[in-house]
């Protein structure tokens, strides 16, 4: 999204501020030359045989049995949110097939999921119809990720039914995540003509802004497994090149986690709260990598590699997988991977 985001995968990618925001460490660690020591069994989920031209921007279900993720269906231009068997099988489709969709997450209770579409904007049925859409994308890439105003966000049974309108504002509204004991979502949204971040309780109702900061993209939050911050990245240094932050859900206690002259994207906390993933282009615009940090120390460990893209990394419930999306496969399209994470000492 652009969160969370990568062709849509949101989903992609100030100095200091003078308030509670400190600095970071930004020095990039050595290279890691071998995943091996980190991720085990690696395995692809999702492929081209599936119908599915790429797909990218998965969550595991609170049981770990089932993954949510988006997908272009072969020969449509626009995401889908799918469902599949983490043990492997045929993918279900849970979104209307409409519009674009993007950042899907499953309640902790397993029983609802949450996904950001536009499928009622009006301009599918009357291309006829011109709105302004703002949006993101980093000059010279190829990247881009539209801020549609009709984007909102819907909770729906697993099987797509009783969908449901969380949003119902004027604006973009996406990016949404529930909190581990799931009363609340934390979300972006340009509802008050600036990309910044917000909180609502899991209904749609008592919606809270979090940052409240003009003309920059703040986005791809998720909240910590205590629910009291919350991780995001935002482009406030420097237009389209994201750095990483968190943040306490009111809002206080702000700190900028890294500071460097690359897109930092797709934080996600760690089950015990004491680490993040994140994506990076460290080793280059054209081989996005994931790299672990320590949210205390800023210490940090490069978890995968490979020449091409790997990014919006997550961990199982339970930490033990990581999930994140790649074109390491023989066709390098984009796809889900999965493999046995091992936490590094000294980010326990």
């Amino acid at each position: 999204m652009n969160r969370r985001v990568l062709s849509m995968l949101v989903v992609l990618v100030a100095a200091v501020f003078a308030s509670p925001t400190s600095r970071a460490q930004s020095e990039p660690p050595p290279d890691a030359g071998d995943e091996s020591s980190i991720l085990r069994n690696v395995r692809q989920l999702t492929n081209p045989e599936m119908g599915l031209e790429k797909a990218g921007e998965a969550y595991f279900s609170p049981d770990g049995k089932s993954v949510i993720f988006q997908a272009v269906p072969t020969g449509q231009e626009q995401y889908q949110i799918y469902t599949v068997p983490f043990e492997g099988g045929t993918p279900r489709l849970v979104s209307t097939g409409k519009g674009a969709c993007t950042c899907a997450y499953f309640r902790p209770d397993g029983r609802k999921i949450v996904f950001a579409s536009s499928h009622e904007d009006p301009r599918l049925t009357d291309p006829s119809i011109e709105i302004p859409t703002p949006g993101y994308k980093r000059e010279g890439s190829r990247y881009s990720w539209d801020f549609n105003p009709f984007m909102d966000i819907y909770e729906t049974d697993l099987d797509g039914g009783g969908l449901v309108n969380l949003t119902k504002s004027d604006g973009y509204d996406a990016e949404g995540a529930y909190s581990i004991d799931g009363k609340r979502i934390a979300f972006a949204s340009n509802r008050d003509g600036h990309m910044n971040l917000y909180v609502m309780n899991a209904d749609g109702s008592d919606v809270r802004p979090v940052t409240h900061t003009k003309d920059c993209y703040n986005g791809g939050p998720f909240l910590s497994p205590d629910g009291k911050r919350i991780v995001f990245r935002a482009d406030r240094q420097k237009r389209d090149y994201l750095q990483i932050y968190v943040v306490d859900v009111d809002g206080s206690n702000e700190v900028q986690l890294t500071d460097n002259e690359h897109v930092n994207w797709a934080p996600f906390w760690h089950p015990n709260g004491k680490a993040i993933l994140f994506t990076t282009s460290m080793q280059g615009h054209q081989n996005y990598e994931v790299y672990l940090m320590s949210v205390d120390t800023r210490a940090l460990h490069r978890v995968t590699d490979s020449p091409r893209f790997d990014g919006l990394a997550v961990f199982s419930p339970d930490g033990r997988r990581m999930m994140w999306t790649s074109q390491r496969g023989p066709d390098q399209s984009s796809q889900v991977f999965v493999a046995d994470f091992v936490l590094p000492v000294g980010f326990d």
